[in-house]
């Protein structure tokens, strides 16, 4: 899969948001974002499914997303423990690459991550700034001295401790099929860590406790084929098509109308579904949508 094209879109998609109001009571709003639903929302256009914070999580949460590697500092528990510089920055010069911030040095927050900008260039970052500059581009040293994390998107990077996410949710799965018990929660704590040296040692690979892709293999966890973007969403399209029974519907990148819009369906339109409640998740243009159930019907195969 190339995940570095994903990155690249999704970068691209938060830099045609310029211009854009600055909001946190009104973040998931189209064309109004917060530093973090700007980053949320931008690779959820190109399927990307958070699950630690919500659809839409905070920036001190989106840091533990195990799509995302971590590429500064060298673990989950040193972040936020000192503040990197242009030296810890030029770690993450691609786009897409996320710089987890701390621009308030008054927080509360454990891992002090108050603020989230997204590399577009090896010079540039996107970001929601603020009230005063709403969504804008900025040096990629802007906030050099205030770096608690570099990150990069890659679904097949090494699963370890302090990640939490889908991936890691099927980790344990896969563990407790194997005779572990815990918690399917998506959190790779010190108990699915000590599973996993468990299994390691008995499979006869080395115990590092971390899930490379000897151990994902052995395991029987695959990665997506190149191109086969529903194995990223872990969604599979089903045997059937919806029909859109509305006039003009709006087909919007999450499941509720403070969503964007990204396109209009109408009326005896056909699109491939994918199931869930409430709202309907389909395929346009290549990429999972969202539209609303209230507007549309099922067609089964004969």
């Amino acid at each position: 899969m190339n995940y570095e094209h994903v990155a690249k879109e999704a970068a691209e998609w938060a830099l045609s948001k310029v211009g854009c109001a600055y909001s946190q009571a009104k973040r998931t709003r189209t064309d109004t974002f917060d530093c973090s639903s700007l980053v949320a929302r931008a690779y959820m256009a190109f399927g990307k499914q958070w699950r630690y914070g919500g659809s839409t999580p905070r920036s001190h949460q989106e840091v533990y997303d195990d799509d995302f590697e971590l590429l500064w500092p060298d673990n989950y528990a040193n972040i936020g423990k000192m503040l990197g510089g242009k030296k810890e920055i030029a770690l993450g010069n691609h786009s897409g690459d996320l710089q987890f911030l701390c621009t308030d040095s008054g927080t509360k927050r454990t891992n002090r991550i108050t603020h989230v900008a997204m590399v577009i260039s090896p010079l540039q970052i996107v970001h929601a700034r603020g009230t005063a500059y709403g969504v804008c581009t900025s040096s990629i040293d802007l906030y050099a001295g205030k770096v608690c994390a570099i990150a990069r998107y890659n679904p097949e990077c090494t699963l370890r401790k302090g990640m939490k996410g889908y991936r890691t949710e099927q980790l344990q799965e896969a563990l407790n099929c194997q005779g572990a018990s815990l918690p399917v929660d998506g959190v790779f704590g010190s108990d699915t860590e000590r599973a996993l040296r468990s299994y390691q040692g008995k499979q006869g690979l080395s115990e590092t406790g971390e899930a490379d892709a000897a151990t994902l293999a052995a395991l029987g966890i695959s990665h997506p084929k190149d191109g086969d973007s529903e194995s990223v969403l872990n969604l599979k399209p089903e045997s059937r098509e919806i029909r859109v029974t509305g006039g003009s519907v709006h087909i919007r990148i999450g499941p509720g109308t403070e969503y964007e819009s990204i396109a209009i369906a109408h009326k005896g339109d056909t699109l491939q579904a994918v199931n869930t409640e409430g709202w309907q998740p389909v395929l346009y243009d290549g990429k999972v949508c969202w539209i609303s159930g209230k507007y549309t019907e099922t067609i089964t195969e004969p």
